[in-house]
């Protein structure tokens, strides 16, 4: 027999419906073109609600980062599970594969979350953390564990290449171009 609260609506997470869709009109349009009604119209959350989450745009801007940074946390948990570092690598790859088509249609939302954080919009690296740290770290950390003498410059040119190959392929909206050179890098990885 179903109990009193099964068919009430659960509550509606409004912080977290906030940051996604913070998030992805950074990522669409960037941080200064992005207002906060912007994210109330795109969230159907009212204006007034999203001002009791969040009292400024750099408020926002700063949980999105947490988000972003959050997010790959859990991502390297689950890659981490994987023996092999050369393969974590290429899965971490192939992830990137997967999703070519909105890198194509809106670039890397870590990428351009980076490059927003750059642009003075009063956040700056200095005051948050850079969301491509984490990621750059874990993969200089991967070419150390394959006994790379030159991991960190490795780990360097594996994310340069990934984010040239996002702009390029976000530049032409054209999928080909990132599938094209994440295949090359998978090669290259695979060499090593």
């Amino acid at each position: 027999m179903p109990r009193r609260g099964d068919f009430l609506p659960r509550k509606i997470d409004k912080r977290s419906i906030l940051l996604e869709v913070a998030e992805n009109l950074i990522c669409r349009q960037g941080f200064h073109s992005t207002t906060l009604a912007d994210i109330s119209r795109e969230s159907g959350i009212s204006l007034g609600n999203l001002y009791y989450y969040y009292k400024t745009k750099n408020e926002i801007l700063s949980a999105v980062t947490e988000r972003q940074i959050k997010k790959f946390d859990t991502y390297k948990t689950d890659l981490d599970l994987i023996p092999d570092p050369r393969y974590r690598l290429v899965v971490f790859i192939k992830m990137s594969i997967v999703d070519c088509d909105r890198i194509a249609a809106y670039g890397c939302s870590v990428g351009s979350l980076s490059q927003e954080l750059n642009k003075g919009n009063g956040c700056s690296l200095d005051e948050l953390p850079n969301p491509l740290k984490g990621p750059l770290d874990w993969a200089s950390e991967q070419f150390r564990l394959m006994g790379k003498q030159d991991a960190n410059a490795l780990g360097g040119w594996f994310f340069a290449t990934l984010q040239g190959a996002a702009l390029l392929a976000n530049s032409f909206k054209d999928t080909e171009i990132f599938v094209e050179q994440a295949e090359r890098l998978i090669a290259w990885v695979d060499s090593l």
